[in-house]
């Protein structure tokens, strides 16, 4: 069985300030961390790295949340997940007012990827 590459590629927005996380599954896997196209740094990832991505990959679950009936407080961060192979592409927006409240079972397994993905920054 052939296998394919995954990317990865996961943009905070935080502060006013843009965190991007590019990711890639391969036989050589590597993230790269960027602020506003400029690489920050990038590093090789270790095979149990590599299986913990996997592993929070395999347990995605497609969100469905509904619209908050009363604005409780302005999201203090937004994210945009993109998870690409050769025979699936998924995108998630969210804000983390989303992961409070009725929305917030929806966005489990988004958010715990998207914590292995921030975790892998080592600077961070």
């Amino acid at each position: 069985m052939k296998t394919y590459p995954i990317a990865l590629e996961l943009t905070v927005w935080m502060d006013l300030g843009l965190n991007q996380y590019e990711v890639t599954i391969d036989e050589v896997s590597k993230i790269s961390i960027k602020r506003t196209d400029d690489v920050l740094r990038s590093r090789e990832l270790s095979g149990n790295e590599v299986s913990t991505l996997m592993a929070a990959i395999e347990s995605l679950r497609v969100p469905v949340s509904e619209e908050p009936k009363e604005v409780a407080a302005k999201p203090s961060a937004s994210y945009e997940l993109i998870v690409e192979s050769a025979h699936f592409s998924l995108e998630f927006n969210w804000e983390d007012v989303d992961l409070k409240g009725a929305s917030a079972q929806a966005f489990t397994s988004v958010a715990a990827l998207t914590a292995v993905v921030e975790s892998l920054d080592l600077a961070h």
